[in-house]
């Protein structure tokens, strides 16, 4: 049976880390990721759902059953929710179907090289982890995990042993496994190109809070975050000073938005920026150009900050070049305190 997964106020302090206050719901049947730099509590919050860490305050749902609040903690194994590790954590003494047949004592045989089969494993049943690759490895670690059926399939940074050139077939096997058994899956990544290939929703952390969460499109098209920005869209956030009702930019002066406080940026998304030889815009540095359709692709240092700009003939690396936005400007804020959770339940 298919089942949702709900946090709500969610704490967990560690030494030099506190995770939370975090609320957020992965629908039941839904691909949610769990995005943010190295070391904003992904994991952590990944072992707290499936029961590998106790929370120090809030509350774990799934369906209808609370495994984590106040004096209840339900173990790992009776949460209906399959695990796959970053590193695979895969049994050196058992062959692919031994892994199978031993997560799952009731599947038997044929079932399992079917569904060894499934992950294009079939002809490496007899085989221990040491004589697969990593890609292989990392197959038999997703199929060992749904070899119980679970109704949640947790999966950390599933793709990060996978070979570039093998992510996109991975991930529609992932996918397709997950979509034909109507899984709930939650995975963590730091990679949003991962992110968005697995998943339809997002939450967003950083150093342990959440950031924003949401659609995937949605999050991509109107970041509520100059954070998000550039974490999902690689966005150039450039630094900006308010001075009562007005705002100095690179770009020059814009009214303060009404209701927005706190750290604001000016939030440039690739394609809304052109370099011109002329023009009273800023004046950067060029480092880099490479081909874009009939035009060009220019990375430009401005400060310490690297725009994405458009160019229609190819620019020299070294040379100096001016700056003009093709959108009306967008400013953010980089991080909200306290943002209001968008997921649906």
């Amino acid at each position: 049976m298919t089942r949702s997964v709900a946090v709500t106020d969610l704490r967990l302090q560690r030494p030099g880390f506190a995770l939370g206050p975090l609320s957020f719901a992965a629908p039941a049947g839904g691909r949610l990721a769990i995005v943010g730099p190295s070391g904003s509590g992904k994991t952590t919050l990944l072992r707290c759902l499936a029961g590998l860490e106790r929370p120090d305050g809030g509350a774990i749902r799934i369906g209808e059953q609370v495994v984590a609040q106040g004096a209840t903690f339900v173990p790992p194994d009776r949460r209906g929710v399959g695990f796959v590790f970053q590193d695979g954590a895969l049994w050196p003494h058992m062959t692919a179907l031994q892994h199978l047949t031993f997560a799952a004592p009731g599947l038997g045989t044929a079932a399992a090289r079917e569904l060894l089969g499934k992950a294009g494993l079939g002809a490496h049943a007899d085989k221990k982890p040491a004589a697969l690759s990593g890609g292989e490895a990392q197959r038999l670690g997703f199929v060992r995990a749904l070899a119980p059926s679970p109704a949640v399939l947790l999966l950390d940074e599933p793709l990060r042993s996978v070979d570039v050139h093998q992510r996109d077939a991975m991930a529609l096997l992932l996918r397709g496994l997950a979509d034909e058994r109507g899984l709930t899956t939650v995975l963590v990544t730091h990679d949003r190109d991962e992110a968005l290939a697995l998943a339809t929703d997002l939450v967003v952390l950083r150093d342990g809070q959440l950031v924003e969460a949401g659609p995937a499109l949605d999050l991509l098209r109107a970041p509520r975050t100059a954070f998000t920005a550039a974490f999902l869209a690689g966005a150039a956030c450039l630094p900006t000073t308010a001075r009562g009702d007005v705002v100095e930019t690179p770009f020059g002066a814009l009214p303060r938005p009404a209701g927005v406080a706190g750290d604001l940026r000016l939030v440039l998304l690739p394609g809304e920026v052109r370099a011109t030889a002329a023009g009273d815009g800023p004046a950067g540095k060029i480092l880099a150009t490479t081909p874009d359709g009939a035009a060009f692709r220019v990375r430009v240092a401005l400060g310490d900050q690297i725009v994405q700009a458009a160019a229609a003939t190819p620019l020299q690396p070294g040379d100096t070049t001016r700056l003009a936005l093709t959108v009306s400007p967008r400013l953010l804020p980089w991080q909200i305190s306290s943002p209001a959770p968008s997921i649906r339940p």
